[in-house]
């Protein structure tokens, strides 16, 4: 079972309805990585609560599963939804207890960040004096490694909007984000471009990889994009990808293959609203 606030022990909470977004709040998602004077957007990762909480309770049963196998016993497998988010945002109760107490980018020793190109943003991360140094060099400008202010990872962040970001985004000026992104990353820095849809639609590893799969309209309309399966198995070829049934599609066929009813049965249930 997958809730709020699970269901095998107890919590103040468990009669409280919740969505993602309430799940995320309260696991401190959004207490991490605040912005002075800004109040954080709500949403921002489009239903994480869910789909986290989805994934711990298929590795839960999976786990009950090999439990069963060994054992001959079952288990029942349930997932709190803010239990959830507790590890996915581990760093909201780790870094208090090593003494980091403001987890904003701004207190962040290094580059971490958006820069424009000439078609969208793209991140990059330095925190490393290695990789300054090719960062450095790969924007055409290596003097910065003799500058005293970028001395530290303290400088890198002190001076990036006033030295690094103007300097970086001239560079990115006449270059896609995919392609400042590449002419980084084939330096060893970590770098890549902002996507949104039309992106991911034309990007050559999600083309390979079947990470966006075409589902047929039941009306006959354009397909919809819907996500693939990030798991890769080597004896395994990707499936055809097929639409959902619509409601009751396939009621009169469970209902004669599994009980056996016949036309006039089928007929009673539905003029009893058992069916539609």
């Amino acid at each position: 079972s997958v809730s709020g606030f699970g269901s095998l022990l107890p919590t103040p909470y468990g009669a409280w309805p919740a969505y993602a977004v309430v799940a995320e709040a309260m696991g401190g998602f959004y207490s991490f990585r605040p912005e002075p004077g800004r109040l954080p957007n709500i949403g921002v990762a489009g239903a994480l609560g869910d789909i986290g909480s989805a994934l711990f309770a298929a590795i839960g049963t999976l786990a009950a599963l090999e439990g069963r196998r060994r054992t001959g016993r079952g288990q029942r497998v349930d997932v709190a939804m803010f239990d959830a988010m507790l590890p996915i945002m581990d760093m909201v109760l780790f870094n208090p207890s090593i003494g980091i107490r403001d987890n904003s980018l701004a207190a962040w020793p290094g580059i971490c960040t958006s820069f424009a190109a000439s078609d969208g943003l793209f991140v990059v991360q330095v925190g490393r004096e290695h990789q300054f140094e090719r960062f450095a060099a790969a924007v055409g400008h290596p003097e910065w490694l003799d500058d005293p202010r970028f001395a530290t990872r303290e400088g890198w962040s002190e001076h990036l909007d006033d030295v690094i970001r103007p300097a970086v985004e001239r560079w990115a000026r006449e270059r896609t984000k995919l392609d400042a992104s590449r002419a980084l990353a084939e330096r060893g820095i970590v770098a890549g471009p902002s996507n949104d849809a039309a992106d991911l639609l034309r990007d050559p590893h999600v083309r390979a990889h079947a990470m966006v799969r075409e589902v047929p309209r039941p009306d006959g309309g354009p397909p919809l994009h819907v996500a693939g399966n990030p798991i890769k198995l080597s004896g395994s070829a990707e499936p055809a990808a097929h639409r959902w049934p619509r409601l009751g599609e396939h009621t009169d066929e469970i209902l004669i293959r599994d009980l056996g009813l016949g036309a006039v049965e089928r007929s009673a249930l539905r003029e009893a609203g058992v069916i539609g």
